[in-house]
């Protein structure tokens, strides 16, 4: 019984990893060009590279991105810089709409 679905592999080769991330991308309909999901693959140059690894991106609900940190002492740094990130988000993702911030430590 052969397999319908493309395979990572082309005659035994592997394929570049950015084609795979590509293929992925385009079965889960995720479109670089959508707004939500540019602003969660350009989070780390957004946030800083100090609070990248502490606060993810957890949903937008209405016009509050809401975060979650790993532990309380990042989410008072990222409110002590809600003012530089809302910026950042407005200049480069207006249509979202993004007026505050709502974070969640863990």
């Amino acid at each position: 019984m052969k397999d319908k679905k493309n395979r990572i592999c082309k005659d035994g080769e592997p394929i570049e990893g950015k084609k795979v991330l590509d293929m992925v991308l385009h079965r889960l309909d995720i479109r670089p060009d959508n707004p939500k999901a540019a602003i969660g693959m350009n989070w780390q140059h957004i946030i800083g590279m100090r609070l990248y690894p502490h606060v993810k991106i957890i949903d937008i609900k209405g016009s509050t991105l809401v975060l979650k940190a790993d532990h309380p002492s990042w989410a008072q740094i990222t409110m002590m810089q809600q003012k530089r990130i809302l910026a950042s988000i407005q200049r480069k993702y207006p249509s979202l709409g993004v007026k505050s911030l709502q974070i969640v430590s863990v």
